[in-house]
């Protein structure tokens, strides 16, 4: 180590003696604030009118969801969320009213669940919810799903037409938001005025 004139330490002549650490603790408390890096990995999320990308991953109740039965015959609602997610919880109930008001005319909903500890903890936490989620819930604890549609805030919200084209692509959610889904969920279903 040498001295420099102000008496400051260098321990290689580039950086100030100790902020290796210094930078190694930023890029960690960067990656962490920032889910797209730490959470669900770098990807594009798909443009509304392009292919809806397919996925197939296991169900809370067992099973496989396959997206590729439904795409290019049935209007298809995708919610990505997380049991931790303030937001998400608020936006459920109305995700399943829209649900339920449309299933009769073809709707198919489904639930990505991204919480990485797996089914058991979510299993126990939608047992504990005061509604029932009646449409079915993808454990996606890779993140798979979630990284195909680019998601890296929750919730993401996705309206995929009966072309298998993403028509719409919402993140997040502050109430009056399920007004816009459901009219896309309309115009998905050929019923736009």
């Amino acid at each position: 180590m040498r001295e420099t004139r102000d008496g400051v330490g260098r321990s290689n002549g580039l950086l100030p003696r100790g902020t290796g650490w210094r930078i190694l603790v930023a890029l960690v408390c960067l990656l962490l604030a920032e889910p797209s890096w730490a959470l669900f990995g770098v990807s594009k999320r798909p443009q509304p009118g392009s292919e809806a990308p397919r996925f197939a991953a296991p169900l809370l109740r067992g099973g496989t969801f396959d997206l590729g039965t439904y795409l290019g015959k049935n209007p298809i609602l995708l919610d990505f969320w997380s049991i931790y997610c303030v937001a998400c919880l608020k936006e459920m109930p109305t995700l399943l009213d829209i649900y339920e008001r449309y299933k009769d005319q073809g709707l198919v909903a489904v639930s990505v669940n991204l919480d990485s500890f797996g089914a058991k903890r979510v299993r126990r936490f939608v047992r504990g919810l005061k509604y029932e989620i009646t449409f079915p819930i993808v454990i996606d604890k890779r993140r798979e799903a979630g990284g195909r549609y680019g998601v890296s805030v929750l919730p993401t919200t996705v309206v995929i037409d009966r072309d298998g084209k993403v028509l719409y692509y919402h993140v997040g959610y502050s109430p009056g938001d399920e007004k816009e889904i459901e009219a896309q969920v309309r115009k998905a279903l050929g019923l736009a005025e």
